[in-house]
């Protein structure tokens, strides 16, 4: 059984047909809805990479249906790589350390700063997989605002230093 495997995530107990010919998590509609309210991307995943989840803002991001995310390797669905994972995923140092791991990242495709990270849920999958939280945040604006803010402090403190001088004379 491959990721490719049309039941993959069926027989791994990740997934269920919903009405309508949906397909869902099976974590419920409950959870779905809450993480969907969030602004940022959000998936649970496995510590191989395969995707449990994804919410709303992922599936619009990615523009793609539930269905053609989960069970999915996450570094080929959301980043296209074939081989290997993504530059910046904290997941194997969560998975080794079995801890919480941020970092911030920047995105040299995409051009942003991302606040990513992994958080061990202590749950497993149906299938036995340890389940992790994984969100991420375009913080491109903050960092830019920070950096604004630095080099404003640094125009007043040369003034500061500047003034002082002139009032020493």
């Amino acid at each position: 059984m491959t990721i490719n495997d049309k039941n993959f995530g069926d027989q791994l107990g990740w997934q269920k047909d919903m009405p309508g010919g949906e397909t869902s998590s099976f974590f419920g509609a409950g959870i779905q809805e809450i993480l969907d309210a969030l602004p940022f991307y959000v998936m649970l995943i496995d510590k191989h990479h395969h995707i449990l989840l994804a919410n709303k803002a992922t599936r619009e991001a990615l523009q793609l249906e539930p269905h053609e995310i989960i069970g999915g390797y996450c570094p080929r669905v959301v980043h296209g790589i074939e081989e290997g994972t993504y530059a910046g995923c904290p997941l194997e140092e969560a998975v080794e350390k079995n801890c919480n791991v941020q970092r911030e990242h920047f995105d040299d495709k995409q051009q942003r700063w991302l606040r990513i990270a992994i958080y061990p849920t202590g749950t497993w999958s149906a299938g036995g997989e340890e389940i992790y939280f994984h969100m991420v945040e375009d913080i491109t604006e903050k960092k830019e605002l920070m950096a604004a803010l630095e080099e404003t402090k640094e125009i007043y403190r040369k003034l500061f230093e500047s003034s002082s001088r002139h009032e020493k004379k």
